[in-house]
């Protein structure tokens, strides 16, 4: 029923698209919500979230245990630093840069603007908004709060843990394996090197 009601939630917001007009609709959507700040606003927040919340060693370590290889320490670098710097700037830049949106020659009308901004808030402000929430609903000094409220509380499933067991277990299986064939092989090379030079003494 849920993703019902949604299907025709949203095919009715997309039948104004569809009129003579529609392109007019269409730009101020995409101008402010799909290709705006918006976008960029949330995408920042999911970055600090990742690599200065939950931990950048400890996503990279995550990338390492699902592909099987460390990746560069750029990808850290850009995670850390490049990445939030850069939506900082394009977030300040786009409202030191701004211009009014228009269609060619048409330019809307401040009603217009003010639609859009709303529609880029609709999004934006969640992510305050549950901040302060948070902050006024959970119990404790502001410091503990913060604490709580900035501390992963992410446990893994229990075949995730038993899956990544038997990984580890393997891997040391795999290096006992190998450790036992060089000490082998140094062992038998250490031996004909042994016997050659006793073969030599004697003659």
């Amino acid at each position: 029923k849920f993703t019902l009601g949604m299907t025709v939630f949203m095919c009715l917001l997309g039948l104004p698209m569809i009129t003579r007009g529609g392109i007019y609709v269409f730009q101020l959507m995409d101008f402010y919500a799909a290709s705006g700040l918006s976008l960029l606003w949330c995408v920042f927040f999911q970055t600090i979230a990742i690599c200065w919340v939950f931990g950048a060693k400890k996503f990279y370590l995550c990338i390492e245990e699902m592909i099987g290889y460390r990746v560069s320490m750029y990808w850290y670098v850009c995670w850390v630093f490049l990445a939030p710097a850069f939506m900082v700037f394009i977030f300040v830049f786009y409202f030191v840069r701004y211009s009014p949106i228009t269609m060619g020659a048409y330019h809307y009308p401040a009603w217009g603007e003010v639609l859009g901004f709303a529609i880029s808030l609709s999004s934006m402000l969640w992510v305050p908004g549950y901040a302060i929430y948070y902050l006024l609903s959970t119990k404790g000094s502001w410091s503990e709060v913060l604490r709580q409220g900035v501390t992963p509380v992410i446990k893994p499933r229990k075949e995730a843990v038993m899956a990544e067991e038997k990984a580890r277990l393997t891997c040391q299986d795999v290096r006992d394996v190998e450790m036992n064939i060089e000490a082998d092989l140094s062992d038998d090379s250490c031996d004909s090197y042994d016997s050659k030079r006793c073969l030599g003494e004697d003659l």
